[in-house]
C-alpha cells in the first residue's frame, strides 16, 4: 500500500457521540466516507495485478481467435486460443469468487457472504477474543502479576504506622472509648471511677503493634486477585462492553473491515487462476482435448 493510503488509514478518526441528555459517551467510530475513499485507492492496488493478468489472457484469446479465423497458422491459433480462453476463464472465475465475498449479486445464491452474515461474523470475533485473551485463568494470572508488581512497592507497615500516629486515628480512638463507657458491660469499671479515656495510653500501643503485625498479611491479601476482585465479574463486564461495541459494527463496517484485512491478498487468486488456467489450456490442446475453434 502506498504512503498516501497509509496516511489516510492513520487519519481514520475516533469520535465521541453525545446522548440526548448531553452526557458524553466515548464511541470509537470509523468515518465511513474516509474509509470508502481509502478502499477505492486500496482497490486500485489489489486489482492492479489481477486486472493485468486478466487483460493479458484476454489479449491472447483475441489474438488466438484472429489467427484461427485467418487460417494462416491454425495450429498456433489453437494454442493461443486455448492459452487465452482457459487462462481468462480461470482468472475471471476467481475474480467473480472474490467479488462474491463482499458484494451481493442478484441471482447468484451464496454471494455477499460477508454482508449477509455480518452478525455471525462479529459475534464470532467477540467469542474468539473473549476465549483467547480474557479466559478466567489468564485474567487471574495477569491481574495477580500486576497486583504483585505494584503491591511490592507499597510499604504497608509504614502506611499503618503513619495511620496510627495521625490525628484522625486519635480522634476515632477517643470516640470509640467514649462509646465504650456507655455500654452496660463497662458500668462496673465506671463505678470504680475509671474514665474510659484513661485507657488510651495502654490501648493505643497495643492497636499499633497489632496493626504492624497484620500489615504483611494485609499486603499479601492485596496482591491476591481472588481477594481484591471477582474474576468472573470482571470478565462479565468486559464481555458486556464488547457486546455493546459490537452492536455499533454495521454491515458496511464489518465488510469494510474484512476488505482492509484480506482483500489486498486476493488479487493473487486472480493471477494464479489465469496462470493455472492457461497451463491447463496448453496441456489440453497438446493432448487434443480441446474443441476446434474454427
Amino acid at each position: 500500500m502506498g504512503s498516501s493510503t497509509t496516511q489516510k488509514l492513520n487519519r481514520l478518526s475516533l469520535s465521541n457521540d453525545n446522548d440526548d441528555d448531553g452526557a458524553h459517551q466515548h464511541e470509537a467510530r470509523v468515518d465511513i466516507d474516509t474509509a470508502d475513499a481509502v478502499l477505492q485507492e486500496y482497490e486500485k492496488k489489489w486489482l492492479e495485478k489481477g486486472n493485468i493478468s486478466l487483460w493479458i489472457t484476454f489479449v491472447f484469446m483475441v489474438i488466438g481467435l484472429v489467427v484461427v479465423f485467418d487460417d494462416s497458422n491454425p495450429k498456433l491459433g489453437q494454442y493461443l486460443m486455448s492459452f487465452g480462453l482457459f487462462g481468462f476463464a480461470g482468472g475471471f472465475t476467481n475474480w467473480l469468487a472474490v467479488t462474491m465475498l463482499f458484494v451481493r449479486i442478484p441471482g447468484l445464491i451464496g454471494s455477499g457472504v460477508i454482508p449477509v452474515r455480518y452478525v455471525q461474523i462479529r459475534e464470532t470475533v467477540k467469542d474468539v477474543i473473549m476465549a483467547t485473551f480474557f479466559d478466567p485463568e489468564f485474567l487471574e494470572e495477569y491481574l495477580g502479576s500486576k497486583l504483585k508488581q505494584h503491591g511490592e512497592n507499597v510499604d504497608t507497615q509504614s502506611q499503618v504506622k503513619g495511620m496510627v500516629e495521625s490525628p484522625e486515628f486519635d480522634q476515632k480512638l477517643d470516640a470509640k472509648l467514649q462509646d465504650l463507657g456507655g455500654i452496660p458491660e463497662f458500668a462496673p469499671i465506671m463505678a470504680m471511677g475509671m474514665d474510659p479515656t484513661s485507657l488510651k495510653p495502654m490501648i493505643k500501643p497495643f492497636v499499633a503493634d497489632l496493626g504492624l503485625d497484620l500489615a504483611p498479611l494485609l499486603k499479601e491479601k492485596m496482591m491476591d486477585p481472588k481477594v481484591v476482585v471477582d474474576i468472573n465479574e470482571v470478565r462479565d463486564q468486559i464481555e458486556l462492553y464488547m457486546s455493546v461495541r459490537m452492536e455499533t459494527l454495521t454491515e458496511k463496517k464489518v465488510t469494510r473491515l474484512l476488505e482492509f484485512v484480506i482483500r489486498g491478498h486476493l488479487g493473487w487468486l486472480i493471477v494464479w487462476g489465469n496462470v493455472f488456467g492457461a497451463i491447463i489450456g496448453v496441456i489440453s490442446e497438446a493432448a487434443g482435448q480441446t474443441p476446434k475453434y474454427h
